[in-house]
C-alpha cells in the first residue's frame, strides 16, 4: 500500500502577502485609495490650518487621487460590456434585477466615459473651461449608479431570505425521503446562500460609504469632510479584504 504525504504549501508571511496584493492591478489601486483617504483624514485632523504640513498632505491627496483615475481610464469597457451581457438576457435574472443591473452599469459606465474627458484638464496640458460642469455631470451618473448598487443589494438579501425560508419549508415536507442526501445539498446550499449574503452586505456597506462623495460633490448631501475621509477607509478595507484573498491564490 502507497501512502501519499501531503506536504501543506507554506503560508506566505505578511510582508509577502502584500506584495502579492500591490502587483495586481486592484491591490495597487486599493493601496493607493487607502493612501488618500488616510491623507484626507490628515488635513481634517491637523489642528494647525495652513500649516507646511496641511499643504504636503493636500498635494499627496490630489496627486494620489489623480493617479488613481489612470488605473480606470479604460474601465467603461467592462462596464458597457456588463450592459451588453444583460441585455442579451445571459445572465438569467428576473426582469427587476435585470433592469438594475443595467442602469448600475449603464450610469457607471457613463461616469468613467465623462471623467476621461476631463483627464487632461486634470493634467494641466490642455485646460477647458467646461471641466467642472462635466465633472459635476459624471459625479451624478457615479450616484445614480451607487445607489442602484445598493437598492438592487437589498432586492438580493430580500430574495435569498425568501428563497431560503423555501427551501426550508420544502425540507422539512420531505424530511423522511432520502435523509443523508438531503442533508449534504441543504449544507451546500446553505453555505452558496451564505457566501452570497455575505457579498451582498458587503457591496451595501462600501457602495453606501462611497455614495457620499459623489452626494456631497454634487451639492445634494451636507457632509463633512472628515465623515468622507472615515466613510472612505471603511469602503476602502471592506472591498479591499477580497482583493487581498484573490491575490493570494
Amino acid at each position: 500500500m502507497t501512502v501519499k504525504t501531503l506536504i501543506q504549501k507554506p503560508k506566505p508571511n505578511l510582508l509577502r502577502q502584500f506584495a502579492n496584493f500591490t502587483r495586481t492591478t486592484a491591490g495597487l489601486e486599493k493601496t493607493c485609495r487607502l493612501i488618500q483617504s488616510l491623507a484626507q483624514l490628515a488635513i481634517e485632523l491637523d489642528i494647525t490650518p495652513g500649516s507646511t504640513t496641511t499643504a504636503q498632505w493636500q498635494t499627496a491627496r490630489s496627486q494620489i487621487a489623480l493617479t488613481r483615475r489612470f488605473f480606470r481610464f479604460f474601465a467603461f469597457i467592462d462596464c458597457f460590456s456588463q450592459v451588453y451581457g444583460l441585455l442579451g438576457g445571459a445572465q438569467g435574472q428576473g426582469l427587476f434585477m435585470t433592469l438594475i443591473e443595467i442602469g448600475r452599469w449603464s450610469c457607471l459606465g457613463l461616469y468613467l466615459v465623462l471623467e476621461d474627458l476631463t483627464i487632461l484638464h486634470a493634467l494641466g496640458v490642455h485646460p477647458v473651461a467646461w471641466n467642472t460642469p462635466v465633472l459635476v455631470e459624471a459625479f451624478k451618473f457615479w450616484f445614480y449608479s451607487l445607489a442602484l448598487s445598493v437598492i438592487g443589494a437589498v432586492w438580493g438579501l430580500l430574495s435569498t431570505s425568501s428563497s431560503s425560508a423555501s427551501s426550508k419549508t420544502g425540507s422539512d415536507e420531505k424530511k423522511n425521503k432520502k435523509k443523508n442526501a438531503e442533508k449534504t445539498v441543504s449544507n451546500t446550499d446553505d453555505s452558496q446562500t451564505k457566501a452570497q449574503r455575505t457579498a451582498l452586505m458587503k457591496r451595501i456597506v462600501v457602495d453606501g460609504c462611497d455614495l457620499l462623495i459623489p452626494g456631497v460633490f454634487v451639492g445634494w448631501m451636507q457632509v463633512s469632510d472628515l465623515m468622507i475621509g472615515v466613510t472612505m477607509v471603511i469602503s476602502t478595507v471592506v472591498s479591499g479584504g477580497d482583493a487581498w484573498v484573490k491575490a493570494q491564490g
